[in-house]
């Protein structure tokens, strides 16, 4: 399902936990994930399986695609080594160099933290932090774990500790998530029993609206929610479509708001980015385009912004002035409208050229020849007419 595809890496065999009087496997939690994320061949050897990936074709295409971010730290005999993913074919042919002197890598809290900690999308080094929190933690009882959380799909992490190795697991007497029908695994049964230290219930994610689940056990209770992310009609931050003026430029911009933080390689795309500069780029599979149907953002190189005569045409407001009133009411939100003077007239007092009609004087060759009157036209000004201002930048919300 498609939803599902991006929540597999969440999952993580966190089911393997034991969170009573034994030491939690966070090295396998990892090493687990990083089998999913990597489609590595399993065997005997992680630390083997990882080196043959990195020696692999499907690594150097997983790289320049993206899928490890901007860049990847790999300690080899201690030593890191960076690759990034618009390096050229000599540096992946050095990190192959590098890999063939070694039979094997290891992976430690060090090494994950360099290597794994600004994967793109993913949940492998926050679910190995949590694990390591929760391991640590003192107390019995329900814990509420870190949600795994992905575009299409949520999963709830829930951790019981035992008070003692006698204490029965808990049994259900009320389950339930809401929005109903979002549950795609991991459903509780009421009576039943808890049938490990870690409960994982994975979520279809909907678009507008948070998902809430409730438990309600004979040992106690415990509750949780995920937030709607990029929700179109949320009022929790700007809602699509919202423009904003700014002072910084679009790199500025960008690493300001992290515009850019679930997008593949931390680059600009119309997909993934929130936000979008105002100079008419096409937008295609944003959310912008999804609500408004429109493919391409509003140009405002230059322009200054205007209201329209009407915003809801179904709630009666008092009429608007006819001196505010854009005179044409048949625009539509996004149209141009070129410059141009109102219209207006000109007094003018003694001769008048009939053609012109601008006042002239006669000059000495007119009067002696007896010819019409004549005259010079000078003008004076700038390439356009346009109000004292100051310039920004605009930006537009398009995920």
């Amino acid at each position: 399902m498609k939803y599902l595809k991006n929540a597999i890496l969440s999952l993580l065999a966190l089911v393997s936990l034991n969170l009573f009087g034994q030491d939690c496997d966070c090295d396998k939690l990892l090493q687990d994930g990083l089998y999913s994320f990597t489609k590595m061949t399993r065997t005997e050897s992680f630390s083997r399986d990882l080196r043959t990936y990195y020696l692999s074709e499907t690594f150097k295409s997983d790289m320049k695609s993206g899928k490890w971010g901007g860049s990847l730290t790999i300690p080899i005999k201690g030593v890191p080594f960076s690759i990034e993913m618009n390096d050229n074919e000599n540096k992946f042919t050095e990190l192959r160099t590098k890999l063939l002197e070694v039979t094997e890598l290891k992976i430690d809290e060090g090494s994950v933290q360099t290597s794994f900690g600004l994967i793109p999308n993913t949940s492998l080094y926050e679910a190995y932090v949590e694990c390591n929190r929760i391991c640590a933690q003192n107390g019995s009882g329900f814990i509420q774990g870190k949600n795994l959380e992905t575009d299409d799909a949520v999963v709830f992490t829930i951790y019981y500790r035992p008070s003692s190795p006698s204490d029965p697991m808990p049994i259900v007497k009320s389950f339930n998530v809401l929005p109903e029908g979002s549950v795609v695994s991991g459903n509780l049964i009421v009576n039943q029993q808890l049938t490990g230290f870690t409960t994982l219930v994975t979520c279809k994610r909907p678009i507008d609206r948070d998902l809430i689940l409730t438990l309600q056990t004979d040992r106690g209770a415990i509750s949780s929610k995920a937030s709607a992310v990029d929700n179109m009609t949320s009022n929790k931050e700007l809602p699509i479509g919202t423009i904003i003026t700014s002072f910084l430029n679009f790199e500025q911009f960008n690493a300001a708001t992290k515009n850019n933080e679930k997008s593949p390689g931390g680059i600009w795309t119309s997909a993934r980015s929130k936000w979008a500069p105002c100079d008419g780029r096409p937008v295609p599979n944003s959310k912008y385009q999804t609500l408004t149907s429109q493919i391409q953002i509003p140009d405002l190189r230059g322009m200054f912004l205007r209201g329209l005569n009407i915003f809801d045409p179904y709630q009666p407001v008092p009429a608007i002035a006819s001196d505010k009133a854009d005179p044409d009411n048949s625009r539509i939100v996004g149209s141009y409208e070129a410059d141009g003077f109102k219209s207006h007239n000109h007094s003018i007092s003694g001769p008048v050229n009939a053609i012109h009609g601008v006042k002239v004087e006669s000059s000495d060759n007119d009067k002696r020849c007896g010819g019409a009157n004549s005259y010079t036209s000078t003008s004076s000004g700038i390439e356009e007419t346009r109000p004292k201002n100051i310039a920004v930048y605009y930006y537009i919300k398009i995920n």
